[in-house]
């Protein structure tokens, strides 16, 4: 058995010439996986990484074919790396189990982080990165809240003295001087301090109101940000209130105990639908759209409405007619139906009926102001 010491020495010593670590995508994340696994000191299949990754029962591929999914060769890929590059740094660490079908590998080094210098060395290029990345994205942030993150910091000095020398290198065509854009800060702070703040709040064309509020959620949307939480009114849950809507000064409300939301209650709450809005009575269904050209089909596919958006119809002549077909699973909403008529004619929603009418109505009403 070699030594802690000796491992990492060898580590240190004969580093490979390339740090699996390195880079983005789904190999870096197979890597990672992998190498996580293996570190537990128990037998490890690509079947096991592909279950893991995918969210699939442990023996899922046991009964499946593995190459059935997508990234299965970035998998093949990555295991030979971390192989190889364990049995580089400690030599005799890895034992299979023997099988020609189904192999499966477990690391018994003595060492339980022999790869720790590589993986430190990429996280310190990523830190750097990152700073690198956040001064350029100045040209992106709200300045406000950029100001309020990084006050007092060189790197604001430098981004500020970057700019006015116009030595800027990204920007974003979302427009940030949007009206209270200053409040970002405020309220991620007392979502993450769980404070209750009070404020005015007026909804367009009513009169304002003063709201107590438990702030949970920061979202943008379409160049808009909107603040989810806790409410003293209907709906109290998941409330939604436009940072723009709110009226002069937001108090913090030091006699009220904070409501925290549940533990992954927003990422399920957006997860079927698009933008910001629920509507009353709305559920998750399958909405099937037809597109009507070659060019538009390749265009939903690269820029998909949804993230459960799947071609269901390749682009092709179907029954005599040119068109293909993607489903979403989804509850529908304005801004669904938004993102559907910006395609115009060349968009068309087959099911379900009731949105498929909501969209003909609009067009009609569309058509009687022509």
């Amino acid at each position: 058995m070699i030594s802690s010491y000796l491992c990492n020495v060898l580590n240190i010593m004969i580093m490979p010439s390339k740090n699996i670590f390195a880079g983005v995508g789904i190999r870096s994340e197979f890597v990672n996986l992998i190498y996580d696994e293996l570190m537990k000191r128990e037998f490890v299949s690509y079947a096991d990484i592909l279950a893991l990754y995918c969210g699939r029962p442990k023996d899922y591929y046991h009964r499946i074919a593995c190459n059935s999914e997508p990234g299965y060769g970035e998998l093949k890929k990555a295991f030979p790396e971390v192989l190889k590059a364990l049995e580089k740094a400690c030599p005799g660490s890895i034992k299979d189990n023997g099988l020609s079908k189904g192999k499966a590998y477990r690391y018994i080094g003595e060492s339980n982080d022999p790869l720790e210098q590589e993986r430190k060395a990429v996280v310190q290029k990523s830190v750097e990165d990152y700073v690198t990345f956040c001064k350029a994205s100045a040209g992106i942030l709200p300045a406000s809240w950029f100001s309020a993150f990084f006050e007092n910091t060189q790197l604001l000095l430098d981004t500020n003295r970057e700019s006015v020398n116009g030595d800027m290198r990204i920007s974003s065509s979302m427009e940030q001087n949007l009206t209270n854009i200053h409040l970002l800060p405020v309220f991620f702070k007392a979502i993450t301090n769980m404070q209750v703040l009070q404020f005015d709040y007026q909804r367009f064309g009513q009169e304002p109101f003063t709201l107590t509020f438990h702030p949970q959620f920061l979202k943008e949307y379409n160049g808009r940000w909107f603040v989810f939480g806790e409410a003293d009114r209907e709906p109290c849950h998941a409330y939604n209130v436009p940072l723009d809507r709110i009226i002069g000064e937001v108090l913090t409300v030091k006699d009220i105990e904070y409501i925290p939301a549940p533990k992954g209650y927003y990422q399920q709450f957006f997860n079927n639908k698009i933008g910001v809005t629920h509507e009353k009575g709305a559920k998750v269904e399958e909405v099937v759209i037809r597109s009507k050209t070659e060019y538009q089909h390749g265009l939903l596919l690269t820029k998909p409405l949804h993230h459960s958006q799947k071609e269901t119809l390749p682009f092709g002549e179907h029954d005599g007619q040119w068109y293909g077909e993607v489903a979403l699973t989804i509850e529908p909403n304005r801004e669904l139906r938004g993102k559907i008529l910006a395609y115009g004619q060349y968009l068309e929603v087959m099911e379900p009926l009731a949105l498929r009418e909501q969209i003909k109505e609009i067009l009609r009403k569309q058509i009687e102001q022509y």
